[in-house]
């Protein structure tokens, strides 16, 4: 009896320390994932200050604003605080049907993910960035008696292309050069302008 009990406390010690490698490993995988999904996001902004606006869904707000937070970017809640303002002027996400058998039915979709937006100076309202979109699709299989699946699906490759999109944009939000300043110019202009005291003395006039 006691050898019984003593060999299956180690074969559950062994049970539990595989189990627990398991989760370990689980636990690194997710982190490198996260840590590398930060690295990707991870863009050099030349603004620190953002007002977003426009018409977009909560999931695509939060996800900016994740990647604003990831670059040290602060979303702002009025433009008189930004030093850039991010209008979302439109966001579709829709299916179209891609393919289908030789009975009539529907086999294949594409999705479509898009966002249509620009960027423009609080102060001044010069565009930073002209009206722009950014487009992606992906092409899935349906089948009709599986049609929960098939809706869960399309979620994850919604929410995967929505983080797409977004990484798109901050990259091009980084490749907007920052627009001068009213103090910025007036600075130019004084640093350029000719001094008096280097003028060539007129010559005299040779006539009389």
């Amino acid at each position: 009896m006691k050898k019984t009990i003593t060999t299956h406390s180690a074969s559950r010690r062994s049970w539990l320390g595989g189990g627990l490698s398991l989760i370990v490993l689980a636990t690194t995988a997710s982190v490198i994932t996260g840590c590398a999904w930060r690295m990707r996001g991870k863009v050099d902004l030349p603004y620190k200050s953002l007002f977003l606006t426009g018409t977009l869904t909560p999931e695509l707000r939060d996800e900016i604003e994740m990647l604003l937070r990831v670059n040290n970017v602060e979303l702002v809640k009025t433009i008189k605080d930004a030093e850039l303002v991010l209008e979302i002027i439109s966001e579709q996400n829709a299916r179209q049907v891609l393919s289908y058998n030789t009975s009539g039915q529907i086999t294949a979709y594409r999705i479509i993910s898009r966002i249509v937006f620009r960027a423009f100076d609080p102060v001044n309202g010069l565009e930073a960035m002209p009206e722009s979109d950014i487009f992606l699709t992906r092409d899935i299989d349906f089948n009709q008696s599986n049609i929960q699946a098939f809706d869960q699906q399309v979620a994850e490759f919604v929410k995967a292309m929505r983080s797409d999109i977004v990484s798109q944009l901050m990259r091009r939000l980084a490749s907007i050069k920052k627009l001068p300043t009213e103090a910025d110019l007036l600075k130019k202009n004084s640093s350029v302008a000719p001094s008096n005291s280097s003028a060539k003395p007129a010559a005299p006039d040779s006539k009389k």
